[in-house]
Order: structure tokens, then C-alpha cells, then sequence
């Protein structure tokens, strides 16, 4: 972990405030929202998965949903998951999460929060002969 010595603080060079403004124009900025659920009742789950899926698959063939998966702790403990949505606003990333059979079976809750997508890497690999793609 880096650590920063708060002796040293002294006024940021007028030159790498530039360099920051200037990498800042370049990223992407594009909002998003991200639902975080939290496990209310995990014997709820099976019992609603298939339409869970299908919400989701749903939404991400209607281009709402950039990312959307089950996380774990270190140990490899099941959470609950992350989904993060295309949305134009609060109101309606959190009427797609309101729509998702986890939430609406009370199997989990969720915090909303908008998330901006400054910077990353996606490389897609597409071989037309058989029609497979990676994504890395």
C-alpha cells in the first residue's frame, strides 16, 4: 500500500494540475448506475433465479446493462452482486432494479449509486469462422 506522508504536503505544481485537467478531458466521463445488493433472505433466491435471469438478460439485450455478476468475499463466500446499469437518470436505473425478482421477492435489497466510467480496458477478439468471441 503506498502510503503518503502528510509532512511533506506541499502545493501541488502549477505544471501537474495541467497534466491532470488534461488527462481528465480525455477520459470517457459517461455516467452510470450502480446497483450493490445486499443478501436479505438466500433461501429466496432458487426459487426466483430463472426470472431473475431473464430480467437481466432482458435488459442487457435492450442495451441497459453494461455489467452485471454475483460477487464473493476473499474466502470465496457468496454476496449478493453488482449490476451496473445505462440509465439517464436515478429514477430510472432504480425502477429497472425495483423490476428485478431478487428485490421484488425480498430475497435481497440494493444501495444505488451513480458511477462514471472514467477509465479501463476492454479488448473483444471476434473470429468470424466460428462465430466466437472473447472478451478480456
Amino acid at each position: 500500500m503506498l502510503m503518503h506522508d502528510q509532512s511533506t504536503n506541499q502545493r501541488a505544481d502549477p505544471a501537474d494540475m495541467a497534466e491532470v485537467e488534461r488527462l481528465k478531458a480525455l477520459m470517457l466521463k459517461k455516467p452510470y448506475f450502480m446497483m450493490t445488493r445486499t443478501m436479505l433472505d438466500p433461501a429466496r433466491m432458487p426459487e426466483v433465479m430463472l426470472q431473475h435471469y431473464r430480467w437481466v438478460i432482458g435488459l442487457e439485450k435492450a442495451n441497459k446493462i453494461l455489467l452485471s455478476g454475483p460477487v464473493s468475499d476473499k474466502a470465496g463466500k457468496p454476496g449478493a452482486g453488482v449490476t451496473i446499469f445505462r440509465a439517464e437518470s436515478f429514477e430510472e436505473a432504480e425502477a429497472m432494479a425495483d423490476a428485478d425478482p431478487f428485490v421484488s421477492f425480498g430475497a435481497v435489497t440494493y444501495t444505488m449509486q451513480r458511477w462514471q466510467l472514467n477509465e479501463g480496458r476492454i479488448t473483444l477478439q471476434f473470429d468470424l469462422s466460428d462465430q466466437s468471441c472473447v472478451i478480456s
